[in-house]
């Protein structure tokens, strides 16, 4: 009989003390690094130049890092909903086609939800989703003058995670997403030409994140 109290007992120390419970509320802070694939709709976005009648892919600039700030209210232990903020950095780099220099800085403002597959467990696997709205500053240096290329619209993230209990208050998460952002703006080249940068900036990204239980 003792060695059955045992098992049960590492069966319940394997399973972890520490669930999220209803009316929770956690914030995280992480830190995000976002790769890019040319040639793929994982980081491009086409500009058009109407009058001279050509169109090439254009990187968002080099690999993106940033940070985003969470919070988090359990309705239950397997979900939690609650808001976000993102500010992320995609330094200057060649794009392709073009062959000119651009760089972006885009701006999340999300409404997001983790929903829990093993929310009694040490390890707390998860899918996180976001939806809400993107503000996107893409610049490109044509050889007459550097253009901007601005737009807030429709965007959404949806992903998986996973929790590492560090006690029953701090935890440390990593989570992959793939990010949709629609996007489209216009700009007058120093020549004159009219060019159309659109329709999205797609893109997937690693968060490393600190959690903390209040």
């Amino acid at each position: 009989m003792r060695r059955i109290y045992l098992f049960l007992g590492l069966c319940v120390c394997a399973l972890g003390l520490h669930a999220y419970e209803t009316s929770d509320v956690s914030v995280g802070l992480a830190a995000v690094y976002s790769p890019l694939a040319l040639g793929t709709d994982f980081g491009e976005m086409n500009v058009g130049d109407q009058q001279a009648g050509i169109s090439h892919d254009a990187k968002l600039g080099k690999p993106g890092m940033g940070a985003e700030l969470q919070a988090l209210y359990f309705i239950n232990s397997y979900v939690g909903v609650g808001l976000s903020f993102q500010d992320q950095y995609f330094s200057s780099d060649l794009s392709s086609g073009w062959h000119l220099n651009a760089r972006t800085r885009m701006q999340n403002y999300m409404a997001i939800g983790h929903v829990f597959l093993t929310p009694q467990s040490t390890y707390k696997m998860y899918i996180p989703l976001g939806i809400g709205a993107a503000h996107t500053d893409f610049s490109m240096d044509f050889p007459e003058a550097k253009k901007h290329f601005t737009y807030t619209g429709f965007s959404y993230y949806v992903g998986l995670g996973v929790e590492r209990e560090l006690n029953e208050r701090f935890s440390l998460g990593i989570e992959a997403r793939y990010n949709g952002n629609k996007f489209h703006d216009s700009a007058t080249r120093g020549n004159a030409d009219h060019v159309v940068v659109y329709p999205r900036a797609n893109f997937f990204s690693l968060l490393l994140r600190v959690i903390y239980k209040i």
